[in-house]
């Protein structure tokens, strides 16, 4: 295990470097990479495998092996690919900065949903996603925070985004799968709708005849703010309370 992951480490901070001269190759690991995340774009990360990007790129499985070891590895290359695509969090008032990170993921999950069908508590993250990480840490680093709660502030709004991010790749995942649009699964739900009765479901109800549920406000939008106002109470309070440390699981 060590030396796998050694080998995703070499992959992503010591990556080959490619020519500079001459002809472009015709197979590299960037075009791979580049493929892959194309694949899992159109048809999500279930559709893709060695054989389907290198069909995509008009090669083999086998001459993909040259390149990136395997699948595991690929997809710790994609997803800092990715991640290489979004701006690093610039200096200034902390809420812009905060607010401007937050937007840059959901920019990211909305371009790839596929990144938030992954287990990434242990994936092995990449030159591109720890440069983010550590201007959103810079963008809150003078407000007299102790190291653990500079951690914290971010994380929350990182959690708030990848909650609302997955939300949004499972409707895009069903629908793909379905090919029936969000508002068109809920619109043929008639057998649901007539349990809601004001006995039953009186403030379900209320909303329902109100209309409530047809006037949503933005899901990102209105969380972020809240988020953000939340934040703001603990950073700007004189006295910011006592957190306890996590306990195990």
């Amino acid at each position: 295990m060590k030396s796998d992951r050694d080998r995703s480490v070499r992959l992503l901070w010591e990556p080959p470097a490619e020519p500079t001269r001459g002809p472009k190759a015709a197979l590299s690991q960037s075009r791979v990479v580049e493929a892959a995340i194309k694949v899992a774009d159109a048809d999500g990360i279930d559709a893709l495998t060695m054989r389907r990007v290198a069909e995509t790129l008009g090669n083999t499985a086998m001459s993909l092996y040259r390149h990136v070891p395997g699948k595991s590895e690929l997809l710790d290359l994609m997803v800092d690919a990715v991640w290489g695509e979004t701006e690093p969090t610039p200096r200034g008032p902390w809420r812009a900065g905060l607010e401007f990170y937050a937007r840059q993921v959901w920019a990211m999950y909305r371009a790839h949903p596929w990144m938030l069908q992954l287990t990434t508590s242990r994936r092995m993250p990449g030159p591109h996603a720890m440069t983010r990480q550590d201007a959103a840490y810079a963008a809150v680093s003078e407000l007299g925070l102790a190291p653990e709660e500079i951690v914290a502030v971010v994380t929350t709004v990182s959690h708030f985004v990848d909650g609302v991010g997955r939300t949004m790749a499972d409707r895009v995942q069903a629908e793909r799968e379905t090919g029936v649009s969000e508002e068109d699964w809920w619109d043929g739900r008639e057998a649901l709708w007539e349990h809601f009765t004001p006995d039953r479901l009186p403030m379900m109800t209320h909303i329902w005849n109100s209309g409530g549920f047809e006037r949503l406000l933005d899901e990102f939008e209105f969380g972020l703010a809240r988020v953000l106002d939340g934040l703001a109470v603990f950073i700007e309070s004189e006295e910011r309370p006592l957190v306890r440390p996590q306990t195990c699981l």
